[in-house]
């Protein structure tokens, strides 16, 4: 890896839901931080909420609070409910730390400085202003901020979307000069397509920034495409590691790949939402996060924010059709696309950058992801 490895070189560590979700794993959290802070590092951690649904400070159950009243709900009361999960993460590992003989200091997105624009469910950071986490780390704390999160200039809480507690470390990391920012989650790194759907993906030792950026763009959800974004301006380092052994995960870097590399991965959305006009629009300006198919058809995600945007694209543009249960494959190159294969029921749509990306129906995701990783990446 690049970048300072001096004595009080900062370090930004962020641990995802099941990394904070129960006290064995926490404990694991606590053995990683301390490792760095007896290496002499200053360590800025960045957490998720606790656990995932159904465990009471998940940010899906702080969700259902509002949903089970009525929808749609208001975007940006639902943005102050879903950031009070990684707020309550923040205060209390700050607190553990602390009793566990490693002073520590928690802040709040707006607390650390990080400054949104106005667009609920899914802000773009503006700028940070470190002061505040700079002046803890001075006094030898580590800082603990919580993810997903920042305020506007009027000091309205708004949530990053899919990923924000990623894109909350990297953009922090960035702007402190850390050494690196270390993602933990549950598994070895970033592998080359989803275990869930091949179970026997490979975790790749590293990824060119130029490949991670196509799978996160094509829906990978190991890290959000901003969160790599945020690292480009100062190349950064990231690792993605598993919060549970000591493997070295996998690291993303800037340098060009490899002319002969030919690393392949595949990666995908599912629970999308077909849209479609009767005319040409301008959606993606009222709806950033549209995925744009031609003038006229757009893919959604089927989320919370859903029926908010469904009703904000109708008052906007007027008639349009939705059709549910979509999704989509992307293979994702080193280098320029080889040839395409054809698969049955599938429509191949504009894509990333040295991709192909196929549109289907969710049923037929699971053998199509099969009959792709067969032809393209199993040895």
């Amino acid at each position: 890896m690049t970048g300072s490895s001096t004595k009080d070189s900062i370090i930004v560590m962020k641990f995802g839901g099941t990394s904070v979700q129960t006290e064995e794993s926490r404990q694991h959290v606590i053995k990683h931080i301390r490792r760095n802070v007896e290496l002499g590092k200053k360590v800025v951690a960045v957490v998720s909420a606790m656990g995932r649904k159904g465990d009471p400070y998940a940010t899906d159950t702080l969700i259902s609070l509002l949903k089970d009243v009525g929808e749609p709900v208001n975007p940006a009361e639902l943005d102050s409910v879903m950031s009070i999960g990684e707020r309550l993460s923040s205060a209390y590992f700050s607190h553990l730390l602390t009793v566990n003989k490693m002073p520590a200091a928690a802040f709040t997105g707006g607390q650390a400085g990080i400054l949104t624009d106005n667009n609920p469910g899914n802000a773009e950071i503006l700028e940070i202003n470190t002061s505040r986490i700079r002046k803890a780390l001075s006094e030898g704390k580590i800082t603990v901020v919580a993810g997903f999160q920042g305020v506007t200039s009027e000091g309205d809480v708004r949530t990053l979307g899919r990923g924000g507690s990623d894109t909350s470390a990297v953009a922090l990391g960035s702007s402190l000069g850390a050494e690196v920012v270390e993602i933990y989650s549950d598994v070895d790194g970033i592998a080359n397509c989803d275990p869930r759907q091949i179970p026997e993906a490979v975790f790749m030792d590293s990824v060119s920034v130029t490949q991670i950026l196509s799978m996160a763009d094509e829906g990978s959800t190991v890290i959000h495409p901003r969160a790599v974004k945020a690292s480009l301006k100062t190349k950064t380092d990231i690792v993605v590691r598993n919060t549970f052994n000591e493997k070295s995960g996998t690291i993303i870097f800037h340098n060009a790949p490899d002319q002969q590399s030919d690393q392949v991965a595949l990666a995908h959305r599912d629970e999308l939402a077909l849209i479609e006009f009767d005319k040409k629009t301008d959606a993606l300006k009222t709806v950033p996060e549209l995925i744009q198919l031609d003038d006229q058809k757009f893919l959604l995600k089927n989320d919370v924010y859903l029926k908010s945007r469904i009703k904000e694209l109708q008052k906007n543009f007027g008639t349009l059709k939705k059709d549910q249960d979509w999704a989509t494959i992307s293979l994702v190159f080193d280098k320029p696309v080889p040839e395409i294969k054809d698969i049955q029921d599938a429509e191949i749509i504009q894509s990333s950058k040295n991709a192909i990306c196929y549109l289907l129906k969710e049923v037929d995701l699971s053998a199509s992801m099969r009959t792709l990783y067969n032809h393209y990446i199993r040895l």
